[in-house]
């Protein structure tokens, strides 16, 4: 079953782009149909991808604040990416007024929930639809998490808000008991480990006494691979696939349940030079 997967944080800064871009690339090599929805202003994502040039004044109201009917108008939105089984739903700068529009529609109607009525047609084409969000709260995320079945937060060490957090989780939990909804908050994990120092170890046990089983053990350690990928704008398993930060997004993505057996036996031979 198709599922929509939105990495939000509300702080920049903790790799929410190189995560979704990097979760979505493993789904994709493991033979599951990706779609890797942009809705940064900045378009972190949609540059990787190499198609930020002509689309700044992509209006994309429609897609939020009306349902659409049927799944070629939603196609419209779509790009297919030069990487097998992904696909991309760009990022505009438009992005930005959009936020006002959605403000207003809301006086109307639940216009939060028509990006999830939208984005239930594009369920019959994918498998999973990644959401890269931006660093600030707005109509926006809203939206995608109302569109959302997971969410899932980068923190790192070095740029951690607990009041944050708390409030991400009490908006999940609002929307669900005001639409009926069943959104789950699946977990915090680090980003950008500089090593197992003492520093660490105490955040991770600080982190695990916090959140309980929603701090996800597996961590993504620094890499410059990672760094160096977003300079070449290619993906981090193109870039290099035996780098320590591309293992350890490969065994997020486990602990998240989000590939069976057969699927990781593609990834693996993707792995070892196979495909």
């Amino acid at each position: 079953m198709s599922e929509v997967i939105s990495l939000i944080n509300e702080k920049g800064g903790v790799g929410k782009s190189t995560s979704s871009i990097t979760i979505a690339q493993i789904l994709a090599i493991s033979g599951y149909k990706t779609l890797l929805i942009d809705l940064d202003p900045q378009m972190n994502t949609t540059k990787m991808f190499g198609l930020s040039e002509g689309i700044e004044d992509e209006n994309y109201e429609q897609l939020f604040c009306s349902k659409m009917d049927n799944l070629e108008e939603l196609e419209y939105y779509v790009t297919e990416t030069e990487y097998e089984n992904i696909s991309i739903l760009s990022a505009s700068r438009e992005l930005n007024n959009l936020i006002y529009v959605i403000y207003d529609k809301m006086k109307e109607s639940n216009v939060e929930l028509y990006l999830r009525h939208n984005l239930a047609l594009l369920k019959e084409k994918y498998d999973y639809i990644i959401i890269d969000n931006s660093p600030f709260k707005s109509y926006l995320t809203t939206c995608a998490m109302c569109a959302s079945d997971k969410i899932i937060t980068p923190i790192c060490v070095d740029n951690f808000s607990y009041d944050g957090l708390m409030s991400l989780i009490d908006s999940v939990d609002e929307l669900n008991e005001k639409y009926n909804l069943n959104i789950e908050f699946a977990g915090i994990f680090m980003t950008r480990v500089a090593g197992r120092t003492t520093l660490f170890k105490q955040m991770f046990e600080s982190y695990e006494n916090m959140f309980g089983d929603k701090f996800l053990p597996p961590y993504i350690r620094n890499s410059i691979a990672v760094n160096e990928s977003n300079t070449t704008f290619e993906p981090l398993l193109t870039y290099d696939k035996r780098c320590g930060a591309a293992q350890d997004y490969i065994e997020l993505v486990n602990y998240l349940g989000l590939m069976d057996n057969k699927h990781y036996r593609e990834l693996a031979k993707y792995l070892k030079g196979e495909k």
